[in-house]
């Protein structure tokens, strides 16, 4: 299974989720990134398959769409590659998984109805 983190400052990578380990309640939670190396907060960080795209939005409106198997794959705690190149007073927003379906995971609609 594979886990991507994306910073505001547009960095991100894919790593695998044996790396990071389970932690109880008590816990103080697991660095999913190394801020020094690329800077910028944490953004998103979910489970993608390396079939799908993601969709990343900035803070002056722009998106761009990109492929899971084109960011590199490194481990949780290095730093990230540069995906999106923002503008100077721009950054990442928001990031969604657009998920590559097969033929017969998709959904066919009842012509009954």
């Amino acid at each position: 299974n594979l886990i991507l983190t994306i910073t505001s400052s547009g960095s991100g990578k894919l790593s695998s989720s044996h790396d990071y380990p389970v932690r109880g309640r008590g816990g103080m939670g697991v660095s999913a990134i190394d801020k020094k190396m690329r800077g910028g907060l944490l953004v998103a960080s979910f489970p993608v398959e390396i079939e799908d795209q993601i969709m990343l939005a900035t803070s002056n409106g722009q998106s761009i769409r990109v492929p899971v198997e084109g960011i590199s794959f490194r481990s949780r705690s290095a730093g990230g590659v540069k995906v999106f190149n923002t503008g100077e007073d721009e950054q990442v927003v928001s990031v969604a998984c657009i998920a590559e379906r097969s033929e017969d995971e998709t959904f066919e609609e009842d012509p009954t109805n």
